[in-house]
């Protein structure tokens, strides 16, 4: 990899901007987009407008065109842009943003609401807002007659290109710095498939993702075009990936699972695609094969962390080809990664086969969380290491096997939850009198939200109102989809919640909605 115009986004957008102008660069499937040149010239623009206006730059939206423009721009003054998600409540949004303090938000009009911002401003399918949330106009006028040169301000590989917020474990957002250098490491490091130019990836995460924003930048350094999914539901999925004849693919094991049992697969020209590339957690041999047979391409396994950019293991085509117990792992430490497993209290390294924290360094990690110290304590030690907060073990031969969660947060359906955030919501209700939080299999999601309730004397507390009562104040996918309402919790002599244990009462139900 060329790495004299990898070390910006702006270098990078430049770069493809000389080489090959008229080819696509982003968009969304079914929508419009920017060509190679166009994102150059809209995101010197971007830099123009923002010029003075101090503070990071934000984005509520799906649009991968605007959100381009958006950090490439951002990346010519040296300032950061964050992708917010637009799946937050109104409250967790608004604690978001006065943590980030953007000088400019650029917003879907379809999510104003969430900012506080009444519908009739729109007017226009994408708006452009001050830092007091007042309304600017329309992000195509914001930009109309803006020279589409910028004056170049290089920055470092120590400065902030990007902050990604994650669920902090005392229920605050929390906010990964990932810099010049970590998107410079990211597209350094050899990957088990082959993008660059006349590449086509379908991406189905959103922008707030790592994995969003992550193929968006490394599809730009690489001179491949990304194409983001809007409509998730194997028919569309499938109708895009021949669209556009992509060559990669990015997917969680439950869509591939939805994908290689439906029907349309039958009929579908699939022949131009290289490789799935899945997260999230292993997959089942069975689906393996599957998607095999009905997709004809090679598969890759890629475990990750917003922390380090990206993926920091591989599971390759020939592992998937091999077969066998190596398919429940989560594969080798990617080029320039070291991966340890420490005891989580003393942080001694562990020997092959044993279990413990996974712990992992690298020229990908971030420098840390903003304004975060006591996270930062926590996570990060002594000689560049940082802690996953995941459990699990090494093989003889270096394979990764992921066992469960040092922390109790819950992946569902490929988001982080933290339980705290969910029981402080849960405080609140005037008939609850405590509540604890856990992480229950799911067939769909992977795990699913379960409360487990002490309601107060005498009150007619229900699930169904419980349930409700979240979704007004939380993202739906951070909500409890069932509620248990017991007695009493059960707590070590000490007092301490026994969440192993409610784990273990916990019984598991089909998922509802979220």
């Amino acid at each position: 990899m060329d790495d004299r115009f990898t070390g910006s986004l702006a270098a990078m957008a430049d770069h493809w901007a000389r080489e090959a102008p008229d080819r696509p660069a982003t968009g969304n499937a079914g929508g419009g987009g920017l060509t190679f040149g166009a994102l150059a010239r809209r995101s010197a623009q971007v830099a123009n407008a923002l010029a003075g206006t101090g503070g990071p730059v934000a984005y509520l939206g799906r649009d991968s065109a605007v959100w381009a423009a958006l950090m490439v721009g951002a990346n010519r003054l040296g300032v950061p842009a964050v992708p917010l998600n637009w799946r937050l409540a109104p409250g967790e949004l608004a604690r978001v943003l006065d943590h980030a303090r953007p000088g400019t938000i650029v917003s879907d009009a379809a999510y104003l609401r969430a900012l506080g911002v009444a519908d009739e401003a729109a007017g226009e399918n994408v708006l452009v807002l001050g830092r007091d949330l007042s309304v600017i106009g329309g992000y195509e006028a914001w930009l109309d007659g803006r020279s589409a040169v910028a004056d170049p301000r290089p920055a470092g590989p120590g400065a902030a290109t990007l902050l990604i917020y994650t669920s902090g474990t005392s229920g605050r957002p929390k906010a990964v710095q990932l810099t010049n250098g970590n998107i410079a490491a990211n597209l350094a490091s050899s990957a088990p498939w082959e993008v660059g130019p006349g590449s086509v990836v379908c991406v189905p995460s959103p922008l707030f993702h790592v994995s969003g924003t992550g193929w968006l930048f490394y599809c730009l350094g690489r001179g491949a075009r990304s194409v983001f999914l809007t409509d998730a539901s194997p028919e569309g999925v499938l109708r895009v990936l021949q669209d556009v004849r992509a060559t990669h693919m990015l997917s969680v094991p439950a869509v591939v699972q939805t994908l290689v049992q439906s029907p349309a697969i039958a009929d579908a020209d699939l022949g131009s695609l290289k490789t799935l590339i899945y997260g999230g957690s292993p997959m089942p041999p069975a689906v393996i094969e599957a998607a095999r047979a009905a997709l004809g391409c090679d598969l890759v396994q890629s475990y990750g962390m917003t922390e380090a950019c990206g993926p920091i293991t591989f599971l390759g085509p020939e592992d998937h080809r091999r077969g066998g117990a190596r398919l429940a792992s989560a594969g080798r430490a990617a080029d320039g990664v070291e991966i340890q497993i420490r005891d989580p209290e003393s942080g001694e390294e562990r020997p092959a086969g044993a279990t413990g924290e996974v712990w992992m360094r690298s020229a990908l990690l971030t420098p840390g969380y903003l304004g975060a110290e006591t996270d930062n304590a926590r996570a990060f030690r002594a000689g560049g290491w940082f802690r996953t907060g995941d459990a699990g073990h090494l093989d003889g031969d270096g394979y990764l096997f992921l066992t469960d969660r040092i922390t109790d947060m819950i992946i569902t359906g490929g988001e982080n939850v933290y339980p705290v955030e969910v029981e402080n919501v849960l405080a609140e209700h005037p008939d609850v009198a405590e509540a604890a939080v856990v992480g229950v299999p799911d067939p769909r999601w992977g795990e699913t939200v379960a409360a487990i309730v002490v309601a107060k004397e005498g009150t007619g507390l229900t699930e169904p109102a419980l349930i409700a009562f979240c979704r007004e104040r939380l993202a739906h996918y951070k909500c409890p989809t069932r509620v248990d309402l017991v007695g009493e919790l059960p707590r070590t002599p000490s007092g301490k919640v026994l969440k192993r244990r409610l784990r273990e009462l916990a019984v598991p139900r089909v998922s509802g909605a979220r």
